[in-house]
């Protein structure tokens, strides 16, 4: 593992814990994005310890098939609380 994979260890974690915290003050829309950056630091926890790259091949077909995902449900529930608190 070099040094750059540890350095996305140490950002995406920190999100994760800056999200989860920060959730309850600014907007439940952050539980989300913290189970994102969650998500995140286990994939590249996993990568940086297998042997394989996960990064490639199906593996990283499944992983941006992931990530759009829970941008799409991210942008949603960020949309349809902008609506409602709009109204």
């Amino acid at each position: 593992m070099g040094f750059t994979d540890i350095l996305y260890l140490i950002l995406w974690a920190g999100l994760a814990i800056y999200m989860f915290f920060s959730a309850h003050k600014i907007s439940p829309i952050l539980y989300i994005a913290g189970v994102f950056f969650t998500f995140m630091f286990a994939w590249y926890l996993i990568n940086g310890l297998i042997p394989e790259n996960l990064m490639d091949g199906v593996p990283g077909l499944v992983f941006k098939i992931i990530c759009g995902c829970f941008l799409a449900v991210f942008f949603l529930f960020y949309y349809l609380n902008k609506r409602k608190n709009k109204s």
